[in-house]
């Protein structure tokens, strides 16, 4: 939540059209969507090309029941298709795979310690290899803060790595915490990541970068020579509360692989650059870019330079003339001719390509439409591998031609999923009050009739700057089964509608995006699907934040559930990580723009609340911290309004645990049954 939506869609297979006189169950099966059905489904990642072409290395996510969480191990299927099989079965998991240049090995995180007295969780990743023929897997590294990321040099014979300092006065420290006097001053002693290398044969360790700043991303040039990488002034403080707005201001440099003296600064943009990745001649570099550090908004462009001289050569913006955001690093095309990138159409994701020797507009690759969770380019670039999901299945490995045809599906984790009855995804638009077009994703009950209303579920994304994407939402499905219309609107505000329109509600933040909501209920009031006397809302984060506004504005909803929201905008500037959101969206500071920022709380208009409110937080939240959930509680149980708080210990912004997923979908299912839930009326009544 309050960060834009990261995770790239891309598009390819046929939409099916819904029509709203048919029943919305699908033919797979009978069986009713629960959530531990939904947590047994494996989870594919994103795949990754072997340099040779004959393999696809990808993640699969699983749920241990014992253990109470989900591991990820590396998993390997040709590319040609047949049987996947699981590389790596560590006992917490494994992340991060990366090849070797000769296709032999690949390269993981993995935390395979024995658990330490001191820090039991502690997650001390660290680099593996694998041989991929069989065999046992090699520690590379043994860091003390662990490693955060790496990256193969072109030879295979050295690693780029990026790991947290050890503070010079750690035995100090240690001494204090042991003795407990160990007082945290905010804002200082800051600790930060830096790039190293490792020789894989001989684990000879050298620090390329030291100074008060942040690595991260190392990208090796083609000949072995540099490693670019994205620099940030932001550091941490172990358990302390931290402002991270400077990682916004992120600029770009490369370092001598044989040595960090000379390092060299190749933007030095205002705004975020990052995602820096060569040509297949290392002239050129390709990375994103941003102009302004305080528009948490702003567009992201795909630019190139030369990496020779950047001082004098001015970067060339290959996507102006492109409405919205690239949402994900370049790849460069094998001849060096064309990037591919990720960009958005609607709830609808695009691969697009683009030429460096053109002024046209970038091009799609692929004309039909679903959701993609990744795509990796082959190194012949002939071929694409992509994890795809749709509506009513999960994630699996796919192969495509790189001009988008030839589709074929070489993995299939789920196929327990037929024995489901699942609804369609139907994308619906309206108009909003000023008549700016919204659109967003309707989702039926299970055994749907038209004639019949039914309860509606109006479900709000986080962000605001973020959209809800076309694909398997199993939460959605969840309550679809158990007879609730589910609206998932993108209001104004998301992305994936061009620029203008993801800022179109700064300074406005509940007011005409709220109204945006309210028009698209109305719209399926009106059509007949929707009860009026049935209405339930929710959403997290921002969206935790809009259900608190909501119900202050209208009687309307007979029940609400919000996670993680904000209730106070004054307060909440003071005790979040991101302030610096905050002055983008209400143009300054709680004491320069004190109107604005009372003007929009929900805790504000407390006594206007009618509707039972049910609020879920995790403990441990430090994007969203718990005091904003336990003063709107407080207010609303003064005001006599019907008030359930449940609060989830060890978590943060989000449930992670799969035992409180469990309870938290149990719980809302259950809330929204006791205020929905009544016999449908007829769509005349």
């Amino acid at each position: 939540m309050l960060r834009r939506a990261t995770m790239c869609v891309w598009v390819m297979l046929l939409l099916l059209a819904l029509t709203s006189g048919t029943s919305s169950a699908t033919a797979q099966g009978q069986k009713k969507l629960t959530i531990e059905d939904a947590l047994a489904l494996q989870e594919v990642g994103t795949p990754q090309w072997s340099p040779d072409g004959k393999l696809i290395a990808f993640t699969v996510s699983e749920w241990n029941r014992k253990e109470n969480r989900r591991d990820t191990h590396v998993h390997i299927v040709a590319a040609t298709g047949g049987a996947s099989y699981k590389l790596t079965n560590g006992e917490r998991g494994e992340s991060a795979p990366q090849w070797s240049p000769d296709s032999r090995r690949i390269a993981f995180l993995a935390n395979r310690d024995a658990p330490r007295p001191d820090a039991p969780a502690a997650p001390r990743n660290q680099i593996w290899v694998i041989p991929v023929a069989g065999g046992e897997a090699e520690r590379v590294t043994d860091e003390e803060a662990g490693v955060a990321q790496f990256r193969f040099s072109p030879d295979g014979k050295l690693m780029a790595y990026v790991v947290r300092d050890t503070p010079q006065d750690k035995a100090e420290r240690d001494k204090r915490k042991k003795d407990k006097f160990d007082a945290i001053v905010v804002d200082s002693g800051f600790i930060y990541s830096h790039l190293w290398t490792i020789n894989l044969d001989t684990k000879e360790k050298r620090r390329v970068t030291e100074g008060s700043f942040t690595v991260a991303d190392p990208q090796w040039s083609p000949d072995g020579a540099w490693v670019a990488y994205t620099q940030s002034k932001s550091g941490s403080q172990e358990s302390a509360f931290t402002d991270i707005s400077d990682e916004r201001n992120t600029d770009l440099y490369i370092a001598p692989a044989a040595s960090g003296a000379s390092v060299r600064q190749l933007t030095a943009n205002p705004g975020p650059d990052y995602a820096p990745r060569f040509s297949p001649d290392g002239k050129l570099i390709a990375y994103l870019s941003g102009d302004d550090p305080n528009s948490w908004a702003g567009k992201m462009d795909l630019v190139v330079r030369a990496t020779s001289d950047a001082a004098t050569t001015a970067p060339r913006n290959l996507t102006l003339n492109y409405g919205d955001s690239i949402n994900s690093a370049p790849k460069w095309s094998p001849d060096g001719a064309a990037l591919y990138a990720a960009g958005a159409e609607g709830v609808y994701g695009q691969l697009l390509k683009v030429r460096l020797e053109s002024d046209a507009p970038p091009q799609a690759v692929f004309q039909s439409k679903g959701a993609y969770a990744g795509v990796d380019l082959s190194r012949d670039g002939r071929w694409l591998a992509f994890a795809y999901n749709d509506a009513k299945s999960p994630n699996d490995i796919w192969v495509a031609s790189s001009v988008g045809r030839e589709a074929k599906r070489l993995t299939n984790f789920n196929s327990q999923i037929k024995d489901f009855a699942l609804v369609s995804t139907e994308v619906v638009r309206w108009k909003a009050a000023d008549g700016l077009q919204i659109e967003g994703l309707l989702m039926r009950p299970l055994g749907y009739e038209q004639g019949k209303r039914y309860p509606l579920i109006l479900q709000i994304h986080g962000g605001p700057y973020a959209q809800f994407a076309y694909g398997l939402n199993t939460r959605a499905q969840i309550f679809a089964a158990n007879g609730y219309a589910v609206l998932l609107p993108n209001p104004r505000g998301s992305t994936g509608y061009g620029n203008k329109f993801t800022t179109a509600n700064v300074g406005d933040w509940g007011g005409k995006d709220y109204l945006d909501l309210m028009a698209g209920v109305d719209e399926l009031v009106k059509s007949g699907v929707a009860d009026p006397e049935r209405l339930g809302v929710m959403g997290g984060s921002y969206g935790g934040f809009m259900t608190f506004w909501v119900i202050t504005q209208t009687n309307r909803f007979k029940a609400a559930i919000g996670h993680a929201g904000i209730s106070d905008w004054y307060s909440f500037h003071g005790q979040s990580d991101i302030p610096g959101l905050m002055e983008y969206g209400f143009g300054g500071t709680p004491w320069t723009a004190r109107e604005v920022y009372e003007k929009w709380s929900p805790v504000r208009y407390a006594n206007r609340v009618k509707t039972p409110l049910m609020i879920t937080h995790g403990e441990q939240d430090r994007r969203v911290p718990i005091a904003q959930a336990e003063q709107y509680y407080r207010a609303l149980r003064k005001s006599g309004v019907e008030t359930v708080f449940v609060r989830y210990p060890r978590e943060g912004h989000g449930i992670t645990e799969p035992n409180h997923q469990i309870d938290l979908i149990r719980r809302q299912l259950e809330w929204f049954d006791k205020h929905l839930k009544a016999t449908a009326t007829a769509s005349g009544n």
